[in-house]
């Protein structure tokens, strides 16, 4: 009776076998019908991994770990070979494991790349908010108020005709219960115009582009609102005084 290839399986349906054992594998499969059915059950685990996570390309040394931990004998008592005996199952161990070390160690390197990306994200959203700053203008700090104490804003009225106004965040609180920032140009007859309605990010510095130029408004604002447009009915958070240049 010729010896099952069941130890090699693992390894061939990831490609790991060297050239001469693969071929060895593949002539013993084509006479095997149990064998090919226990590479199609292996078959199955393997390709589903690419699934679990989403696509990327692993660090180089996973490839080594996993294959180390999958080529590991695992000791068994001696068996007799019967016409009716069961074909060996060895080999699902093998796979569970495998199985079990991919995802884990992929969805460690994927909140790696989360972190990653994050960082990535700050610094772009730094970098954009310096290029704009850099452009000059005229600015105005709103102090946060209260419980906002330790948070606030500076209103940019850049110098480049083409900028819009906008305003840099610092230390923002989290909101709750669906609510959102609202940034309000209050002019002198007391009339409060919404220039932009945001939710915090959660990063230490925020910028919000204002849809409305700041020209003929005495007042900056921040309240907390439910609405993403209409009048202003929530509590106020951060204010400041809007003076014209040289005052």
């Amino acid at each position: 009776m010729t010896e099952h290839v069941t130890d090699d399986l693992e390894l061939y349906a990831l490609g790991a076998l060297g050239p001469g054992e693969a071929d060895g594998v593949t002539a013993h499969l084509a006479g095997c019908p149990a064998c090919r059915e226990e590479l199609a059950d292996i078959a199955t685990v393997v390709n589903a991994l690419p699934d679990m996570v989403a696509l990327r390309e692993p660090p180089a040394r996973l490839k080594e770990r996993i294959l180390s931990a999958a080529s590991t004998e695992i000791p068994r008592p001696a068996r007799r070979e019967t016409a009716w005996s069961v074909r060996p199952r060895r080999g699902w161990l093998g796979v569970g494991a495998l199985a079990a070390a991919a995802v884990l160690l992929l969805a460690l390197d994927l909140n790696s790349l989360r972190e990653l990306r994050t960082a990535e994200s700050e610094r772009a959203e730094y970098a954009l908010i310096a290029d704009k700053v850099s452009h000059g203008g005229t600015n105005w700090y709103m102090v946060g108020l209260d419980q906002w104490q330790g948070s606030g804003g500076t209103l940019f009225a850049p110098g480049k005709p083409d900028l819009s106004p906008f305003v840099v965040f610092h230390d923002l609180r989290p909101l709750t219960g669906g609510t959102m920032y609202a940034v309000w140009l209050v002019d002198a007859g007391g009339h409060w115009v919404r220039g932009a309605t945001f939710t915090p990010n959660g990063q230490a510095i925020q910028g919000v582009d204002l849809t409305v130029p700041v020209d003929n408004f005495t007042q900056c604002a921040v309240t907390i609102e439910m609405q993403a447009e209409g009048k202003r009915s929530g509590p106020l958070v951060m204010q400041s005084r809007i003076a014209p240049p040289g005052q």
